[in-house]
């Protein structure tokens, strides 16, 4: 017989237990401080519209089953709403709720409990139907027709746990999707709270696991940590002001060691190296996460190297499969677009317009292309649709002879006055220093870890130091170890015109060609590799014309009198098209710690990656920086600040810049 929990009942009705000096729900604020926590805290509405499958949620602790009822009311409807809503509902989702409670309610306690609950009777009475009047043995209850199953466990938190999916025969034991850590406080109730428990948590969450508790405690959060949870603390109404939420994303017994990324302490201040896009959505985000930001920047001014064209197109690359490439520029492209309309209307002023941008099937190849997009269903309409020759002439404004892909939710920035404008709103946090004409010749380490940046006329002292450079910055030393390679590309801004002055979006082709902004169109860019010279070139001003008018020909009828100016400037390319973000690997210790990986590539190595301590970078943006930089700057926050990551743990060692040594490991390049 398992020992009933020593509760009373408040003057309101609410249960109190004596053996925790605890509540168990916050009876000022009725559901919502639990819904708040549990429910938003796992974002458990969005998830399960979204799921296809079983859901399963875990818990420490079922109480008066108070976020189970909220759970299920939840899960019911959604049901509800979408068999009102659609003829063919989707593939039946089922919900599956584990719940472990060492000390449970009797079912007159548990009655008595919900009393003062009467928003969720119409599932409490379902509850208290099938509860036991005195729990012992461990029971499975069902909801809904089925499609919601409770899974009571009257143990320990940890040896109920540990006993799911444990038979043998059963190999995956990573089951949870979501977990609810809702035991009594650690100061009150310490036995749960052990790392057994955190171990069990481990073993039994999905890779993108959510988790949230009501308790901040500084112990419990570094378990989390231990454990492979990125964690954030975040506000909270009623009696409890402050919650945790985490997301599982660093497995340290994953067997890629090499995919951990490091954990740090969040430091006070940090050192940017750079002045463009990246160095500015690095700034801003980490001065809005509480952390001050020095950035230098190698000109008098910032926004002078790729980011200074007149006009830049936002637009995402895009294959016919749902390629890794493909689906991290859609979320970035996504999240770019929400990033600067956000930036836009806190009053932030640049040039943009929103207009859509069109890819013209000039020739066979990219006909094909448009068809198998226009017949498969990839990608989403509202992000690229197929558009034929009227249509693709309706949306730009003025004739064409092709149709094409388009992408209605791209456009044009003027990047110059965007990057000033995101260093401004960094400004006004009070945490931002901006040092111009600080060129960087070399970076050296001091004993405690610290970094001294070396210039011709000073040396600066970085905590954490952060390499935001385009190209130019690829001598560095340090910088110069990673596969970066400068690309030159030189734009030309043209002369509107009669013929051209009405395109209305942006048109890509080989090149590029915008719609004009006071007065001029920018066209390009030409793109050679290895080059460091940025000198504006007259040849380079006739490719970008020949260019435009073979996979045009006859669109605007420019010569060269209609040259404007034109600007030369580098791009930072990586091997693979991604960019990278993170920590600077040691790369001579990744080679002697994981030999092993050149005869199997599948080897298990439980060891994190090795890294050059204190030093991070965003760099390798290529040609499109614009697109990718509000998404890598908030990975570089999560790194520095230790909060959850906004993409999973393959994704993210996709731009890992450890990733490229690895590679060359497998690969046998250093036998």
């Amino acid at each position: 017989m398992i020992d009933q929990t020593k509760i009373t009942f408040q003057s309101d009705g609410s249960p109190y237990s004596s053996q925790f000096e605890d509540i168990y729900f916050d009876t000022n604020h009725g559901t919502s401080q639990s819904e708040c926590v549990f429910i938003n805290g796992n974002k458990i509405k969005t998830r399960l519209e979204k799921s296809t499958k079983k859901f399963v949620i875990a818990e420490t602790g079922f109480g008066t089953g108070l976020n189970f009822l909220l759970t299920l009311a939840t899960f019911d409807q959604l049901k509800q709403n979408e068999n009102q809503q659609s003829l063919s509902p989707k593939t039946e989702s089922t919900l599956h709720f584990i719940s472990v409670e060492k000390y449970p309610l009797s079912k007159t306690q548990l009655t008595q409990s919900l009393k003062i609950l009467p928003e969720l009777e119409q599932y409490s009475q379902q509850l208290i139907a099938q509860y036991p009047e005195n729990p012992e043995q461990d029971i499975t209850l069902s909801f809904l027709n089925g499609s919601v199953t409770l899974q009571l466990i009257f143990n320990d938190a940890t040896l109920g746990l540990a006993q799911l999916a444990s038979d043998k025969n059963i190999r995956v034991s990573a089951i949870v999707d979501a977990w609810y850590l809702d035991g009594f406080s650690p100061a009150k109730n310490p036995e749960m709270w052990h790392t057994g428990l955190f171990q069990q948590i481990t073993r039994l969450s999905k890779e993108q696991a959510t988790l949230s508790t009501f308790t901040v405690s500084g112990k419990v959060k570094r378990q989390l940590i231990s454990a492979g949870f990125r964690v954030e603390k975040r506000p909270t109404n009623g009696k409890k002001d402050e919650m945790l939420s985490a997301v599982f994303q660093q497995n340290p017994y994953s067997g890629k060691g090499y995919q951990q990324r490091p954990i740090i302490a969040k430091p006070q201040q940090v050192s940017i190296i750079g002045g463009g896009i990246a160095s500015a959505c690095a700034a801003y985000a980490l001065t809005k996460a509480g952390v001050k930001v020095t950035v230098y920047c190698q000109d008098f001014s910032v926004a002078q190297g790729a980011s200074s064209n007149n006009i830049a197109a936002l637009y995402p690359l895009i294959h016919q499969q749902a390629d890794d490439i493909s689906l991290f520029y859609q979320q970035a492209f996504e999240q770019a677009v929400s990033y600067y309309k956000s930036i836009s209307e806190q009053g932030f002023h640049f040039d943009h317009d929103w207009c859509g941008l069109l890819e013209i099937s000039y020739k066979p190849a990219l006909e094909l292309r448009q068809q198998h997009i226009a017949n498969s269903d990839v990608w989403p309409k509202n992000l690229i649709q197929s558009v034929d020759k009227a249509t693709a002439s309706e949306l730009s404004g003025i004739a064409l002879n092709h149709g094409g892909l388009f992408f209605p939710k791209a456009g044009w920035i003027a990047p110059a006055q965007l990057v000033k404008q995101i260093f401004k709103a960094a400004e006004l946090t009070n945490r931002l220093r901006i040092e111009t004409g600080c060129k960087i010749n070399n970076v050296s380490q001091k004993a405690d870890g610290k970094w001294l940046l070396h210039t011709d006329k000073n040396n600066y002292q970085a905590n954490v130091l952060i390499y935001c450079g385009g190209a130019q910055g690829i001598p560095l030393n340090l910088i110069e170890q990673l596969p970066l390679t400068s690309v030159r590309g030189q734009v030309s801004n043209m002369v509107s015109n009669d013929k051209v002055a009405k395109l209305s979006t942006v048109i890509c082709h080989k090149g590029y060609l915008t719609p004009a902004n006071k007065g001029l169109h920018c066209i390009g860019a030409t793109f050679q590799k290895h080059s460091f010279d940025i000198e504006s070139k007259a040849e380079e001003d006739q490719f970008n014309l020949a260019m435009l008018d073979k996979c045009l020909p006859g669109l605007t009828q420019w010569q060269t009198t209609d040259i404007a100016s034109s600007k030369a400037r580098l791009r930072c390319m990586t091997p693979d098209h991604l960019p990278m973000v993170g920590a600077m690997p040691d790369i001579e210790a990744h080679k002697q710690q994981y030999p092993h990986l050149s005869k199997d590539k599948r080897w298990r190595y439980n060891e994190p990656a090795p890294v050059i301590e204190n030093l991070y970078m965003l760099t390798g943006l290529g040609a499109r920086g614009l697109c990718t930089a509000p998404l890598l700057a908030d990975i570089l926050t999560a790194d520095i600040c230790g909060t959850p990551y906004p993409l999973s743990n393959e994704q993210l060692f996709n731009l890992a810049p450890n990733r490229f040594v690895i590679r060359d490991i497998i690969r046998r390049k250093f036998d």
